[in-house]
């Protein structure tokens, strides 16, 4: 049976913000780990794979977790994998060779990447359909909200206690909302009840998702939002404020706030709009707007255009974040839900971990205009691909 409103609301917040807090265990540590690396004497390409690590750790666990959800609570997959983080990053910060910090960021992705794809379904598992896209909006705001304060708490935290303090933060903040699940009898028996293995849901095997059109479309989607935030937003957006607009770090942190609040406000009307007019509209509308936007930084373009651009580009981002995770939630239902959503986040990491690598390989090769094109060429392409591949496939608005 769902719980009421306000239990549903307290059932989403409470994942969402568990999944945030093994979240921020890679965003406190942003500012800490070239410094950590440079103190155990490790070279950029070693600072390379450390960083890297933590993706690939996600990348390997993310179906695997969506198929361990057919046959174990998704509950238990979610406090699993985020006790999983809260040890393995305070044993990192006691960590003194390369090795060992390698061995266990990866661990700890791996362990993030279990509690992120078994919460996602559990929060799926929760709601009603209609729900879907506000309790996604939910989880994604408060996943930017632990993105903004992250890198904050680490160099604070560093600063006053040194550089292994705030990998034990990161641990400690994740602790909180175990804590708190564990500790709270009525929560977590609504949770228990949500993520348990439903009686037809077979013991065995998982079924893939029967709408195989619609779970392509929403990975080719998922791919691209990650390829936006992490190759567009965190390279190539700073090559071109630094070295054709002229602006200081400071300012770019600034335009980067600006980003995140322009993602938070439409986070606040994405219901509605999916309301209005659709998953489908919404998605393909979204990705070509991203599309367009990164297409204009090709232009010789002053400070003012450059702001005005990338709040364009948080706007365009923050409609369509959540959408393709609800969307996909819809269309998949029981035991197909879990690897669906695995594979939708294992896309997605791909494309975190692409999406920077092809901006510096394409920029080197025809500068930061060629970077641009190519790639406003990837959301382009999922909206051509969703919108084809969901002719058929589309659930019904809402």
């Amino acid at each position: 049976m769902i719980p009421q409103v306000d239990e549903r609301d307290r059932l989403v917040v409470s994942i969402a913000g568990l999944v945030t807090a093994t979240q921020l265990v890679w965003s406190i540590l942003t500012p800490v780990l070239p410094a950590f690396a440079q103190e155990l004497g490790i070279d950029p390409v070693g600072l390379g794979l450390l960083v890297g690590g933590f993706g690939l750790g996600r990348i390997v666990a993310n179906i695997p977790a969506g198929y361990a959800g057919t046959r174990v609570n998704r509950l238990h997959l979610l406090v699993g994998g985020a006790t999983g983080v809260v040890v393995l990053s305070s044993l990192t910060g006691l960590a003194t060779s390369f090795g060992g910090v390698l061995a266990l960021r990866i661990l700890t992705g791996a362990a993030a990447g279990v509690a992120m794809t078994s919460g996602q379904t559990l929060v799926a598992d929760s709601v009603r359909s209609e729900s879907l896209t506000r309790a996604m909006a939910t989880m994604q705001g408060l996943q930017l909200t632990g993105a903004a304060v992250g890198p904050a708490i680490g160099g604070v935290t560093a600063s006053l206690l040194g550089l292994r303090a705030p990998f034990v933060v990161a641990g400690a903040a994740c602790a909180v909302f175990v804590l708190w699940i564990v500790l709270s009898p009525r929560l977590r028996r609504r949770l228990v009840d949500a993520g348990a293995v439903a009686p037809s849901e077979p013991a065995t095997v998982a079924a893939p998702p029967r709408r195989t059109g619609g779970l392509v479309a929403a990975c080719l989607v998922g791919f691209s939002a990650f390829f936006c935030r992490f190759g567009v937003q965190q390279a190539l957006l700073p090559l071109v404020a630094l070295q054709t607009v002229g602006l200081s770090v400071g300012v770019l942190g600034l335009v980067f706030s600006g980003i995140a609040v322009a993602n938070v406000l439409c986070l606040l009307t994405v219901g509605r709009l999916t309301d209005r007019l659709g998953h489908r509209r919404t998605i393909v509308g979204s990705s070509l707007g991203s599309a367009v936007v990164i297409a204009l930084f090709v232009l010789p373009i002053g400070p003012t255009a450059f702001v005005g651009l990338c709040l364009l580009f948080g706007v365009a981002t923050g409609v369509g974040g959540p959408i393709p995770a609800a969307y996909l939630a819809r269309i998949t239902q029981d035991v197909r839900r879990g690897p669906a959503i695995g594979l939708y986040r294992t896309c997605g990491d791909l494309g975190g971990v692409l999406g920077p690598l092809m901006v510096g390989v394409v920029g080197s090769l025809w500068g930061l205009p060629g970077a641009a094109l190519v790639s406003a060429a990837v959301p382009t392409l999922a909206a051509v691909g969703f919108g084809l591949l969901t002719t058929r496939a589309r659930p019904k608005r809402g």
